[in-house]
């Protein structure tokens, strides 16, 4: 059971970093963050997981140390995500 929250977490969190990828690239021309609906639809899949407990769910696993030493894991800085959906509400 406990592998089961783990491996779930694991594939949430590669979802969202390529998420947060795509959308920090996209960010270099904001007016493509207004105008193309898919990136409209990754930066609201990132959002909905950020404001949600499944963010702070997977930031407690990586504090407990039970996530792969291997995983990227950018979106569960404490203030990436926060800092950059910021960021993209002022200049949206």
């Amino acid at each position: 059971m406990e592998q089961d929250r783990i491996i779930d977490a694991v594939n949430r969190i590669e979802q969202m970093e390529r998420c947060f990828d795509a959308l920090q690239k996209a960010a270099e021309n904001p007016s493509s963050l207004r105008e193309d609906a898919a990136l409209r639809a990754l930066l609201e899949k990132l959002t909905r997981y950020y404001e949600s407990g499944q963010w702070l769910h997977d930031y407690e696993l990586d504090e407990q140390g039970l996530l792969p030493p291997g995983l990227k894991r950018g979106v569960l800085a404490q203030d990436a995500v926060f800092d950059f959906l910021e960021q993209i509400d002022k200049g949206v």
